[in-house]
C-alpha cells in the first residue's frame, strides 16, 4: 500500500464536467452511475475496481451488513453560504445526500429514511466547527416531522484513518444528540481532514444514525469528494 502524507485529490475538473453532465441529462448519467455499480455485485467490493473509479466514491455499511459502493451522483449549493450537499447513489436506486459530512436526507432504506435534517440556523453547521446547536429532524413512512433535538459537539483526537488508497490524518469528533420531545440520545462521530491553504475540510468517516431506534450508517469516503478553495478574487 502506498503512504502518502495526505490524501491525494482526485481531479477537480473530471468532477465538475461528470456532475454537470448530471444536471443535463440525469436519465443517461444515472445509466453510466448503474453502469459502474453493475460492477460491484460480487460478495465483496472488488480493491482492484475501486482503484480503477474516476469518480468519488464511498463505501457504506448500514446496520453491519454488507458493505454497499455508492458513487457521487449530484453536487448542490444551498444559501448564502454556498455549503455543498453530496447525493450519493447505490445500484439497488438508494441514495445519501450529505452536508458537510452530515447525512440529511436519505432515500430506499427498507423501513425508516431521513426525510430531512435542518437546524434553526440556515443550515447545519459543519462538526469540526460546531459546538452546540439544535436539529430539526423529519421521517417516513407516516407523518412524523419536525423532531427537535439539543446537539452537543466534542473533539476527541487526532487519529490516522488508512486504507490501501490511502491514508489521512483527522480529528475525531462525536456529537451527542438529546432528543426533547422524548427521552432517547444518540451518538455520531466523524473523522474530519481539517482545511488547508488549497482545500476546504471535508469528512473522511463517519458513524450516524438516522434516527432513534433507526438505521446505523457507517460511510468511508474511500474516494473522497474535495472541494478547492476559491482563491480567485468575487
Amino acid at each position: 500500500m502506498t503512504k502518502l502524507p495526505t490524501l491525494k485529490l482526485l481531479s477537480f475538473i473530471l468532477f465538475t464536467f461528470f456532475l454537470s453532465a448530471c444536471s443535463r441529462n440525469t436519465q443517461s448519467s444515472i445509466d453510466s452511475l448503474n453502469a459502474i455499480l453493475d460492477a460491484e455485485r460480487s460478495p465483496d467490493i472488488a480493491e482492484s475496481h475501486i482503484r480503477s473509479l474516476p469518480y468519488p466514491a464511498s463505501i457504506v455499511t448500514i446496520n453491519d451488513r454488507k458493505p454497499i459502493l455508492m458513487i457521487l451522483a449530484f453536487v448542490d449549493s444551498f444559501g448564502d453560504s454556498g455549503a455543498k450537499q453530496l447525493t450519493w447513489y447505490a445500484a439497488d436506486g438508494g441514495s445519501i445526500t450529505t452536508k458537510n459530512g452530515r447525512i440529511v436526507h436519505t432515500t430506499g432504506f427498507n423501513t425508516n429514511n431521513l426525510e430531512n435534517l435542518s437546524s434553526f440556523q440556515a443550515t447545519p453547521p459543519a462538526p469540526i466547527k460546531a459546538m452546540s446547536w439544535q436539529a430539526i429532524y423529519d421521517w417516513s413512512p407516516h407523518y412524523r416531522y419536525h423532531f427537535s433535538a439539543d446537539v452537543s459537539t466534542q473533539s476527541i483526537e487526532d487519529e490516522l484513518i488508512t486504507t490501501f488508497l490511502w491514508e489521512q490524518s483527522t480529528k475525531h469528533i462525536t456529537e451527542q444528540i438529546r432528543f426533547t420531545s422524548f427521552e432517547h440520545d444518540l451518538v455520531n462521530e466523524f473523522w474530519i481532514a481539517p482545511a488547508t491553504q488549497t482545500t476546504k475540510a471535508f469528512t473522511v468517516k463517519s458513524t450516524q444514525y438516522i434516527g432513534p431506534n433507526m438505521d446505523k450508517v457507517n460511510m468511508l469516503m474511500i474516494r473522497p469528494y474535495v472541494e478547492p478553495i476559491n482563491t480567485l478574487s468575487p
